[in-house]
Protein backbone atom coordinates (compact mmCIF):
# COMPACT_ATOMS: atom_id res chain seq x y z
CA UNK A 1 0.00 0.00 0.00
CA UNK A 2 1.57 3.38 -1.27
CA UNK A 3 2.44 5.98 1.85
CA UNK A 4 -0.57 9.07 1.14
CA UNK A 5 1.94 11.51 2.28
CA UNK A 6 4.18 10.83 -0.35
CA UNK A 7 4.32 13.85 -2.97
CA UNK A 8 2.53 13.62 -5.96
CA UNK A 9 4.06 13.39 -8.95
CA UNK A 10 1.47 13.52 -11.14
CA UNK A 11 -2.10 14.84 -11.17
CA UNK A 12 -4.89 15.13 -13.62
CA UNK A 13 -7.44 17.32 -12.48
CA UNK A 14 -11.04 17.44 -14.19
CA UNK A 15 -9.63 16.08 -17.48
CA UNK A 16 -11.83 15.91 -20.25
CA UNK A 17 -11.30 15.32 -24.41
CA UNK A 18 -13.93 15.61 -27.22
CA UNK A 19 -13.38 13.54 -30.54
CA UNK A 20 -16.15 14.41 -33.17
CA UNK A 21 -19.53 13.45 -31.58
CA UNK A 22 -17.76 11.35 -29.08
CA UNK A 23 -16.46 12.61 -25.07
CA UNK A 24 -13.69 9.83 -24.53
CA UNK A 25 -12.62 11.51 -20.65
CA UNK A 26 -15.42 13.32 -18.69
CA UNK A 27 -13.98 15.06 -15.57
CA UNK A 28 -11.71 12.61 -14.77
CA UNK A 29 -9.35 12.93 -11.10
CA UNK A 30 -6.04 11.10 -11.38
CA UNK A 31 -2.86 11.12 -9.09
CA UNK A 32 0.42 9.51 -8.84
CA UNK A 33 2.38 9.13 -5.93
CA UNK A 34 6.41 8.95 -5.70
CA UNK A 35 7.15 5.45 -5.99
CA UNK A 36 4.04 4.24 -6.60
CA UNK A 37 2.50 2.07 -9.21
CA UNK A 38 -0.70 2.95 -9.86
CA UNK A 39 -2.80 0.78 -12.74
CA UNK A 40 -5.20 1.78 -15.09
CA UNK A 41 -7.69 -0.19 -16.33
CA UNK A 42 -10.90 -0.47 -18.09
CA UNK A 43 -12.33 -2.58 -20.92
CA UNK A 44 -11.43 -1.07 -24.53
CA UNK A 45 -12.84 2.70 -25.90
CA UNK A 46 -13.12 3.53 -21.83
CA UNK A 47 -10.40 6.09 -22.51
CA UNK A 48 -7.61 4.79 -21.41
CA UNK A 49 -5.21 5.26 -24.35
CA UNK A 50 -6.54 9.28 -24.59
CA UNK A 51 -5.66 9.48 -21.36
CA UNK A 52 -1.97 8.32 -21.89
CA UNK A 53 -1.97 10.35 -24.96
CA UNK A 54 -2.15 13.49 -22.82
CA UNK A 55 -0.01 12.59 -20.47
CA UNK A 56 2.32 12.27 -23.13
CA UNK A 57 1.57 15.23 -24.94
CA UNK A 58 0.57 13.54 -28.22
CA UNK A 59 -2.87 15.02 -27.63
CA UNK A 60 -3.98 18.07 -25.64
CA UNK A 61 -7.31 18.18 -23.18
CA UNK A 62 -10.51 20.08 -23.92
CA UNK A 63 -10.64 20.88 -20.45
CA UNK A 64 -9.17 20.13 -16.99
CA UNK A 65 -5.39 20.77 -16.17
CA UNK A 66 -2.25 17.85 -16.12
CA UNK A 67 -0.37 18.97 -12.27
CA UNK A 68 3.39 17.84 -12.82
CA UNK A 69 5.45 18.06 -8.96
CA UNK A 70 2.49 20.66 -7.76
CA UNK A 71 3.04 23.13 -11.16
CA UNK A 72 -0.11 23.12 -13.49
CA UNK A 73 1.50 21.90 -16.98
CA UNK A 74 0.61 22.13 -20.74
CA UNK A 75 2.68 19.79 -22.78
CA UNK A 76 2.41 21.00 -26.43
CA UNK A 77 4.01 17.56 -27.75
CA UNK A 78 6.09 14.84 -26.36
CA UNK A 79 9.11 16.37 -26.08
CA UNK A 80 7.58 18.51 -23.73
CA UNK A 81 6.19 15.53 -21.54
CA UNK A 82 9.64 13.69 -22.39
CA UNK A 83 11.60 17.09 -20.93
CA UNK A 84 9.36 17.46 -17.78
CA UNK A 85 10.33 13.53 -16.88
CA UNK A 86 7.54 11.06 -18.51
CA UNK A 87 8.21 8.38 -20.57
CA UNK A 88 5.29 5.97 -22.34
CA UNK A 89 6.13 3.13 -23.74
CA UNK A 90 3.18 2.24 -25.99
CA UNK A 91 2.25 -1.24 -26.82
CA UNK A 92 3.73 -0.37 -30.29
CA UNK A 93 7.49 -0.45 -29.83
CA UNK A 94 8.89 2.93 -31.05
CA UNK A 95 12.36 1.34 -31.54
CA UNK A 96 14.30 1.81 -34.77
CA UNK A 97 15.68 -1.78 -35.66
CA UNK A 98 18.43 -1.47 -37.46
CA UNK A 99 19.55 0.56 -34.94
CA UNK A 100 21.76 -1.01 -31.90
CA UNK A 101 20.19 -0.94 -28.61
CA UNK A 102 22.39 1.93 -27.44
CA UNK A 103 21.84 3.92 -30.37
CA UNK A 104 17.65 3.68 -29.25
CA UNK A 105 18.36 3.91 -26.14
CA UNK A 106 20.02 7.65 -26.14
CA UNK A 107 19.03 8.39 -30.09
CA UNK A 108 18.44 12.06 -30.32
CA UNK A 109 21.01 12.61 -27.45
CA UNK A 110 23.81 10.80 -28.19
CA UNK A 111 27.33 11.92 -26.78
CA UNK A 112 29.25 13.57 -28.67
CA UNK A 113 33.45 14.24 -28.24
CA UNK A 114 34.90 16.96 -30.99
CA UNK A 115 31.55 16.71 -32.65
CA UNK A 116 31.30 13.28 -33.10
CA UNK A 117 29.60 10.87 -31.39
CA UNK A 118 31.26 9.31 -28.90
CA UNK A 119 30.43 5.49 -29.32
CA UNK A 120 32.34 4.23 -26.61
CA UNK A 121 30.83 6.65 -23.86
CA UNK A 122 27.47 5.64 -25.41
CA UNK A 123 27.57 1.82 -24.68
CA UNK A 124 28.98 2.31 -21.71
CA UNK A 125 26.16 4.79 -20.65
CA UNK A 126 23.98 1.88 -22.12
CA UNK A 127 25.48 -0.94 -19.99
CA UNK A 128 25.18 1.19 -17.07
CA UNK A 129 21.58 1.84 -17.59
CA UNK A 130 20.76 -1.74 -18.89
CA UNK A 131 23.15 -3.07 -15.35
CA UNK A 132 20.78 -1.15 -13.07
CA UNK A 133 17.80 -2.80 -14.68
CA UNK A 134 19.26 -6.40 -14.24
CA UNK A 135 19.67 -6.97 -17.89
CA UNK A 136 21.84 -9.07 -19.90
CA UNK A 137 21.71 -7.36 -23.32
CA UNK A 138 25.14 -6.61 -24.98
CA UNK A 139 23.96 -2.76 -26.30
CA UNK A 140 26.07 -3.06 -29.30
CA UNK A 141 23.64 -6.06 -30.77
CA UNK A 142 21.01 -4.67 -33.22
CA UNK A 143 17.38 -3.92 -31.73
CA UNK A 144 15.85 -6.34 -35.10
CA UNK A 145 18.08 -9.15 -33.66
CA UNK A 146 16.31 -9.44 -30.05
CA UNK A 147 13.19 -11.22 -29.04
CA UNK A 148 10.12 -9.15 -27.83
CA UNK A 149 11.04 -9.37 -24.51
CA UNK A 150 14.16 -7.53 -24.44
CA UNK A 151 13.25 -4.93 -27.05
CA UNK A 152 10.35 -4.59 -24.18
CA UNK A 153 13.14 -3.68 -21.67
CA UNK A 154 14.72 -1.89 -23.97
CA UNK A 155 12.14 0.81 -24.18
CA UNK A 156 12.28 1.01 -20.59
CA UNK A 157 15.90 1.49 -20.49
CA UNK A 158 15.97 4.19 -22.89
CA UNK A 159 12.82 5.87 -20.18
CA UNK A 160 15.51 5.60 -17.44
CA UNK A 161 17.97 7.23 -19.83
CA UNK A 162 15.82 10.33 -19.74
CA UNK A 163 15.88 10.45 -16.07
CA UNK A 164 12.52 9.65 -16.30
CA UNK A 165 10.47 10.17 -12.83
CA UNK A 166 6.98 8.53 -14.36
CA UNK A 167 6.86 5.62 -16.68
CA UNK A 168 3.54 4.87 -17.86
CA UNK A 169 3.77 1.32 -19.50
CA UNK A 170 1.07 0.66 -22.10
CA UNK A 171 0.07 -3.48 -21.76
CA UNK A 172 3.83 -4.37 -21.12
CA UNK A 173 3.45 -8.25 -21.09
CA UNK A 174 1.08 -8.42 -24.22
CA UNK A 175 3.43 -10.60 -25.78
CA UNK A 176 5.73 -11.90 -23.08
CA UNK A 177 5.58 -15.72 -21.63
CA UNK A 178 5.00 -16.33 -18.38
CA UNK A 179 8.98 -16.40 -17.25
CA UNK A 180 9.58 -12.88 -19.18
CA UNK A 181 6.01 -11.32 -17.31
CA UNK A 182 7.59 -12.27 -13.91
CA UNK A 183 11.04 -10.81 -14.88
CA UNK A 184 9.00 -7.98 -15.85
CA UNK A 185 6.84 -7.11 -12.89
CA UNK A 186 10.54 -7.76 -10.79
CA UNK A 187 11.82 -4.89 -13.06
CA UNK A 188 8.85 -2.55 -12.16
CA UNK A 189 8.53 -3.29 -8.34
CA UNK A 190 12.46 -2.67 -8.15
CA UNK A 191 11.89 0.52 -10.03
CA UNK A 192 9.18 1.75 -7.98
CA UNK A 193 11.42 0.90 -4.88
CA UNK A 194 14.06 3.22 -6.41
CA UNK A 195 11.02 6.14 -6.68
CA UNK A 196 10.15 5.57 -10.02
CA UNK A 197 6.62 6.30 -10.08
CA UNK A 198 4.93 3.92 -12.71
CA UNK A 199 1.31 3.90 -14.09
CA UNK A 200 0.41 0.36 -15.22
CA UNK A 201 -1.99 -0.35 -17.81
CA UNK A 202 -3.31 -4.08 -18.47
CA UNK A 203 -6.18 -5.89 -19.42
CA UNK A 204 -4.72 -9.08 -17.27
CA UNK A 205 -6.34 -8.20 -14.30
CA UNK A 206 -4.19 -10.95 -12.29
CA UNK A 207 -0.73 -9.67 -13.01
CA UNK A 208 -2.43 -6.27 -11.76
CA UNK A 209 -3.11 -7.37 -8.53
CA UNK A 210 0.89 -8.76 -8.64
CA UNK A 211 2.21 -5.40 -9.47
CA UNK A 212 0.26 -2.32 -7.93
CA UNK A 213 -0.30 -0.31 -4.85
CA UNK A 214 -3.49 1.54 -6.16
CA UNK A 215 -5.39 0.79 -9.05
CA UNK A 216 -8.26 3.26 -11.20
CA UNK A 217 -11.19 1.60 -13.08
CA UNK A 218 -12.50 3.63 -16.37
CA UNK A 219 -15.54 3.37 -17.93
CA UNK A 220 -17.39 5.16 -20.71
CA UNK A 221 -15.00 7.87 -20.09
CA UNK A 222 -15.48 8.44 -16.66
CA UNK A 223 -13.46 7.50 -13.87
CA UNK A 224 -15.57 4.64 -11.27
CA UNK A 225 -13.05 4.10 -8.64
CA UNK A 226 -9.99 4.75 -6.80
CA UNK A 227 -9.07 1.86 -4.78
CA UNK A 228 -6.01 0.72 -2.73
CA UNK A 229 -5.15 -2.65 -4.54
CA UNK A 230 -5.36 -4.31 -1.48
CA UNK A 231 -9.19 -3.57 -0.61
CA UNK A 232 -10.40 -4.60 -3.75
CA UNK A 233 -10.71 -7.99 -5.43
CA UNK A 234 -10.56 -8.84 -9.05
CA UNK A 235 -14.57 -9.30 -9.05
CA UNK A 236 -14.66 -6.29 -8.12
CA UNK A 237 -12.28 -4.84 -10.47
CA UNK A 238 -14.31 -6.42 -12.95
CA UNK A 239 -17.60 -5.39 -11.97
CA UNK A 240 -16.41 -1.85 -12.00
CA UNK A 241 -14.95 -1.75 -15.79
CA UNK A 242 -18.09 -3.50 -16.66
CA UNK A 243 -20.81 -2.34 -14.84
CA UNK A 244 -22.21 -6.35 -14.29
CA UNK A 245 -21.10 -9.51 -13.27
CA UNK A 246 -18.67 -12.17 -15.67
CA UNK A 247 -19.48 -15.50 -14.61
CA UNK A 248 -15.94 -17.50 -15.36
CA UNK A 249 -16.15 -20.66 -14.00
CA UNK A 250 -15.23 -24.11 -15.94
CA UNK A 251 -16.08 -25.58 -19.39
CA UNK A 252 -19.69 -26.58 -19.72
CA UNK A 253 -20.68 -29.87 -20.33
CA UNK A 254 -20.84 -30.61 -24.03
CA UNK A 255 -22.13 -33.96 -25.74
CA UNK A 256 -19.56 -34.54 -28.41
CA UNK A 257 -20.09 -36.13 -31.70
CA UNK A 258 -17.79 -38.08 -34.11
CA UNK A 259 -14.42 -37.55 -35.18
CA UNK A 260 -13.92 -35.12 -37.80
CA UNK A 261 -10.36 -33.84 -38.11
CA UNK A 262 -7.55 -36.77 -37.15
CA UNK A 263 -4.05 -36.59 -37.36
CA UNK A 264 -1.71 -39.46 -37.27
CA UNK A 265 2.32 -38.71 -36.79
CA UNK A 266 2.25 -34.93 -37.26
CA UNK A 267 6.03 -33.61 -38.16
CA UNK A 268 6.47 -29.83 -38.24
CA UNK A 269 10.17 -27.97 -38.54
CA UNK A 270 11.90 -30.52 -37.48
CA UNK A 271 10.46 -29.71 -34.40
CA UNK A 272 7.45 -31.32 -33.46
CA UNK A 273 7.85 -35.08 -33.86
CA UNK A 274 4.91 -37.43 -34.33
CA UNK A 275 1.82 -35.56 -33.31
CA UNK A 276 -1.36 -37.21 -33.18
CA UNK A 277 -4.50 -36.38 -32.34
CA UNK A 278 -8.21 -37.18 -32.60
CA UNK A 279 -10.68 -33.73 -32.62
CA UNK A 280 -14.48 -34.55 -32.30
CA UNK A 281 -17.55 -32.52 -33.18
CA UNK A 282 -18.65 -30.16 -31.02
CA UNK A 283 -14.84 -30.32 -28.79
CA UNK A 284 -12.73 -27.64 -27.80
CA UNK A 285 -9.18 -29.38 -27.65
CA UNK A 286 -6.73 -27.23 -26.08
CA UNK A 287 -2.92 -27.51 -26.82
CA UNK A 288 -1.08 -25.37 -24.46
CA UNK A 289 2.97 -25.57 -23.18
CA UNK A 290 5.07 -22.31 -22.19
CA UNK A 291 6.15 -20.29 -25.13
CA UNK A 292 8.34 -21.79 -27.72
CA UNK A 293 6.72 -25.20 -26.47
CA UNK A 294 5.74 -25.99 -30.29
CA UNK A 295 1.66 -25.97 -29.75
CA UNK A 296 1.79 -23.20 -32.41
CA UNK A 297 3.15 -24.63 -34.78
CA UNK A 298 0.88 -27.48 -34.69
CA UNK A 299 -1.80 -25.18 -35.44
CA UNK A 300 0.03 -22.94 -38.18
CA UNK A 301 1.09 -26.44 -39.70
CA UNK A 302 -2.67 -27.70 -39.90
CA UNK A 303 -3.73 -24.36 -41.79
CA UNK A 304 -0.85 -24.15 -44.24
CA UNK A 305 1.37 -22.06 -43.23
CA UNK A 306 4.44 -24.00 -42.34
CA UNK A 307 6.39 -26.89 -43.63
CA UNK A 308 5.19 -30.32 -42.14
CA UNK A 309 4.64 -33.87 -43.30
CA UNK A 310 2.12 -36.32 -41.75
CA UNK A 311 1.34 -39.74 -42.19
CA UNK A 312 -2.48 -39.51 -42.24
CA UNK A 313 -4.28 -36.86 -42.06
CA UNK A 314 -8.35 -36.83 -42.50
CA UNK A 315 -11.52 -34.47 -42.55
CA UNK A 316 -14.89 -36.64 -41.86
CA UNK A 317 -13.20 -39.24 -42.80
CA UNK A 318 -12.13 -38.71 -46.32
CA UNK A 319 -8.02 -38.16 -46.61
CA UNK A 320 -6.78 -34.45 -46.71
CA UNK A 321 -3.55 -32.55 -47.95
CA UNK A 322 -3.28 -28.63 -46.95
CA UNK A 323 -0.16 -27.35 -48.38
CA UNK A 324 -1.03 -23.71 -47.72
CA UNK A 325 -3.97 -21.87 -46.55
CA UNK A 326 -6.11 -21.73 -49.58
CA UNK A 327 -6.26 -25.39 -49.21
CA UNK A 328 -7.64 -25.13 -45.82
CA UNK A 329 -10.01 -22.76 -46.57
CA UNK A 330 -11.47 -24.69 -49.38
CA UNK A 331 -11.58 -27.84 -46.96
CA UNK A 332 -13.85 -25.44 -44.10
CA UNK A 333 -11.04 -25.08 -41.46
CA UNK A 334 -10.54 -21.04 -40.23
CA UNK A 335 -8.21 -19.78 -38.74
CA UNK A 336 -7.58 -16.72 -35.93
CA UNK A 337 -3.80 -16.12 -35.90
CA UNK A 338 -1.69 -14.76 -32.43
CA UNK A 339 -1.46 -11.79 -33.75
CA UNK A 340 -4.16 -9.86 -35.31
CA UNK A 341 -2.61 -6.67 -36.26
CA UNK A 342 0.40 -8.48 -38.07
CA UNK A 343 -1.20 -11.28 -39.64
CA UNK A 344 -5.09 -10.82 -38.91
CA UNK A 345 -6.22 -7.31 -40.03
CA UNK A 346 -6.20 -5.57 -43.86
CA UNK A 347 -5.97 -2.42 -41.80
CA UNK A 348 -6.64 0.25 -44.75
CA UNK A 349 -9.66 -2.03 -45.34
CA UNK A 350 -13.66 -1.56 -43.79
CA UNK A 351 -15.14 -4.06 -41.58
CA UNK A 352 -17.44 -5.55 -44.56
CA UNK A 353 -13.76 -6.21 -46.80
CA UNK A 354 -11.59 -7.77 -43.39
CA UNK A 355 -15.05 -10.28 -43.33
CA UNK A 356 -15.40 -10.89 -47.00
CA UNK A 357 -12.08 -10.97 -48.18
CA UNK A 358 -12.17 -14.98 -47.88
CA UNK A 359 -15.16 -15.60 -49.96
CA UNK A 360 -14.50 -13.31 -52.88
CA UNK A 361 -15.10 -16.22 -55.12
CA UNK A 362 -18.12 -16.88 -54.12
CA UNK A 363 -19.45 -13.27 -53.78
CA UNK A 364 -18.85 -12.93 -57.79
CA UNK A 365 -21.32 -13.48 -60.33
CA UNK A 366 -18.74 -13.54 -63.69
CA UNK A 367 -16.05 -10.97 -63.04
CA UNK A 368 -17.92 -8.95 -60.21
CA UNK A 369 -18.54 -8.94 -56.60
CA UNK A 370 -22.02 -8.76 -56.38
CA UNK A 371 -22.12 -5.93 -53.91
CA UNK A 372 -25.50 -6.75 -52.51
CA UNK A 373 -24.50 -10.20 -51.34
CA UNK A 374 -21.81 -8.72 -49.90
CA UNK A 375 -23.41 -6.38 -47.24
CA UNK A 376 -25.90 -9.00 -46.37
CA UNK A 377 -23.36 -11.71 -45.15
CA UNK A 378 -21.03 -9.12 -43.85
CA UNK A 379 -24.27 -7.68 -41.43
CA UNK A 380 -25.20 -11.02 -40.80
CA UNK A 381 -22.09 -11.76 -39.01
CA UNK A 382 -21.22 -8.27 -37.64
CA UNK A 383 -25.03 -9.02 -35.71
CA UNK A 384 -24.09 -12.46 -34.92
CA UNK A 385 -21.15 -11.71 -33.06
CA UNK A 386 -22.29 -8.39 -32.43
CA UNK A 387 -19.14 -6.22 -33.44
CA UNK A 388 -19.82 -2.52 -32.14
CA UNK A 389 -18.95 -0.31 -35.37
CA UNK A 390 -20.48 2.84 -36.42
CA UNK A 391 -21.00 0.60 -39.90
CA UNK A 392 -19.34 -1.87 -42.36
CA UNK A 393 -17.33 0.59 -43.72
CA UNK A 394 -15.56 1.75 -40.97
CA UNK A 395 -12.38 1.52 -41.03
CA UNK A 396 -11.13 -1.72 -39.14
CA UNK A 397 -8.13 0.27 -37.52
CA UNK A 398 -10.90 2.17 -35.65
CA UNK A 399 -12.31 -0.62 -33.93
CA UNK A 400 -10.97 -1.61 -30.71
CA UNK A 401 -8.83 -4.56 -30.15
CA UNK A 402 -12.36 -7.05 -28.98
CA UNK A 403 -13.98 -6.01 -32.21
CA UNK A 404 -11.15 -6.44 -34.15
CA UNK A 405 -11.03 -10.16 -33.36
CA UNK A 406 -14.61 -10.63 -33.46
CA UNK A 407 -14.42 -9.39 -37.09
CA UNK A 408 -11.39 -12.17 -37.94
CA UNK A 409 -13.56 -14.72 -36.02
CA UNK A 410 -16.49 -13.48 -38.52
CA UNK A 411 -14.12 -14.17 -41.32
CA UNK A 412 -13.84 -17.86 -40.76
CA UNK A 413 -17.57 -18.03 -39.90
CA UNK A 414 -18.80 -16.52 -43.01
CA UNK A 415 -15.77 -19.05 -44.61
CA UNK A 416 -18.43 -21.49 -43.42
CA UNK A 417 -15.92 -23.42 -41.00
CA UNK A 418 -16.39 -26.95 -39.58
CA UNK A 419 -13.17 -26.82 -37.65
CA UNK A 420 -12.07 -23.36 -36.20
CA UNK A 421 -7.92 -23.10 -35.11
CA UNK A 422 -7.98 -20.67 -32.44
CA UNK A 423 -4.40 -19.04 -31.23
CA UNK A 424 -4.74 -16.42 -28.41
CA UNK A 425 -8.18 -15.48 -29.30
CA UNK A 426 -8.34 -13.27 -26.85
CA UNK A 427 -4.76 -11.52 -26.66
CA UNK A 428 -5.07 -7.97 -26.10
CA UNK A 429 -8.84 -7.60 -25.43
CA UNK A 430 -10.53 -6.61 -22.08
CA UNK A 431 -12.38 -8.18 -19.72
CA UNK A 432 -15.73 -7.41 -21.23
CA UNK A 433 -14.72 -8.59 -24.87
CA UNK A 434 -12.99 -11.46 -23.73
CA UNK A 435 -16.52 -12.88 -21.93
CA UNK A 436 -18.51 -12.04 -25.18
CA UNK A 437 -15.84 -14.51 -26.85
CA UNK A 438 -15.97 -17.10 -24.44
CA UNK A 439 -19.42 -17.36 -25.14
CA UNK A 440 -19.04 -17.20 -28.89
CA UNK A 441 -17.23 -19.97 -28.90
CA UNK A 442 -19.66 -21.73 -26.43
CA UNK A 443 -22.62 -21.62 -28.91
CA UNK A 444 -20.21 -22.32 -31.97
CA UNK A 445 -19.32 -25.38 -30.48
CA UNK A 446 -22.86 -26.03 -29.18
CA UNK A 447 -23.99 -25.96 -32.94
CA UNK A 448 -21.26 -28.45 -34.11
CA UNK A 449 -18.29 -26.94 -34.95
CA UNK A 450 -14.77 -28.30 -33.42
CA UNK A 451 -12.30 -26.13 -31.95
CA UNK A 452 -8.74 -26.02 -31.63
CA UNK A 453 -7.51 -24.03 -28.95
CA UNK A 454 -4.11 -22.41 -28.25
CA UNK A 455 -3.06 -20.00 -25.70
CA UNK A 456 -0.93 -18.80 -23.11
CA UNK A 457 -3.64 -17.63 -20.51
CA UNK A 458 -4.18 -21.26 -18.71
CA UNK A 459 -7.47 -20.03 -17.42
CA UNK A 460 -8.47 -19.98 -20.87
CA UNK A 461 -8.32 -23.99 -21.24
CA UNK A 462 -10.30 -24.06 -17.64
CA UNK A 463 -12.77 -21.99 -19.11
CA UNK A 464 -13.20 -23.38 -22.41
CA UNK A 465 -11.45 -26.66 -22.91
CA UNK A 466 -12.65 -30.25 -23.33
CA UNK A 467 -9.01 -31.61 -23.34
CA UNK A 468 -5.50 -30.00 -23.16
CA UNK A 469 -2.54 -31.26 -24.68
CA UNK A 470 0.55 -30.24 -23.31
CA UNK A 471 3.70 -29.57 -25.00
CA UNK A 472 6.95 -28.98 -24.05
CA UNK A 473 10.40 -29.21 -26.44
CA UNK A 474 7.83 -29.65 -29.05
CA UNK A 475 6.65 -33.18 -27.67
CA UNK A 476 3.43 -33.95 -25.50
CA UNK A 477 4.06 -34.36 -22.11
CA UNK A 478 0.52 -35.23 -20.89
CA UNK A 479 -3.10 -35.42 -21.65
CA UNK A 480 -5.82 -33.58 -19.09
CA UNK A 481 -9.28 -33.69 -19.09
CA UNK A 482 -12.14 -32.46 -17.25
CA UNK A 483 -11.38 -31.73 -13.54
CA UNK A 484 -7.75 -32.91 -14.24
CA UNK A 485 -7.70 -29.41 -16.05
CA UNK A 486 -6.08 -27.09 -13.43
CA UNK A 487 -3.21 -24.59 -12.96
CA UNK A 488 -0.71 -27.00 -11.22
CA UNK A 489 -0.98 -29.60 -13.44
CA UNK A 490 -0.50 -27.74 -16.41
CA UNK A 491 2.32 -26.09 -15.55
CA UNK A 492 4.07 -29.59 -14.23
CA UNK A 493 3.45 -30.63 -17.47
CA UNK A 494 4.89 -27.65 -19.39
CA UNK A 495 8.18 -27.36 -17.20
CA UNK A 496 8.67 -31.40 -17.57
CA UNK A 497 12.08 -31.79 -19.45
Amino acid sequence: MIDENNEIILGVQGLTHHFPGIVALKNVNFDLHKGEIHALVGENGAGKSTMINIIAGVLQPSSGRLIINGSPTTFQNPSDAQQAGISVIFQEFNLVPQLSVAENIFINREPTRFGMIDWKKMNEKASEVLKRLKIDIDPRLTVSSLSIAQQQLTEIARGLAFNAQVIVMDEPTAALSEREIDQLLSIVKSLANEGVSVIYVSHKLEEVFKVADRITVLRDGVRIITKNASEVSEDDVIFAMVGRALIHGRCPERKLGPVVLSVKNLNVDNFIKDFSMDLHQGEVLGLGGLMGSGANRVIEALFGLRDSYVDELTLDGSALAINNPRDAIHSRIGYVPNDRKKDGLLPDLSVKHNISIGIIERLKKVFWIVAENEQEITETYVNKLNVRCTSINQRILNLSGGNQQKVILARSLAEECNVLLLSEPTRGVDVGAKAEIYSLIDSLVDSGMAVILQSSELNEFIRLANRVMIFSSGQVKGELTGDQITEESMMALATRV
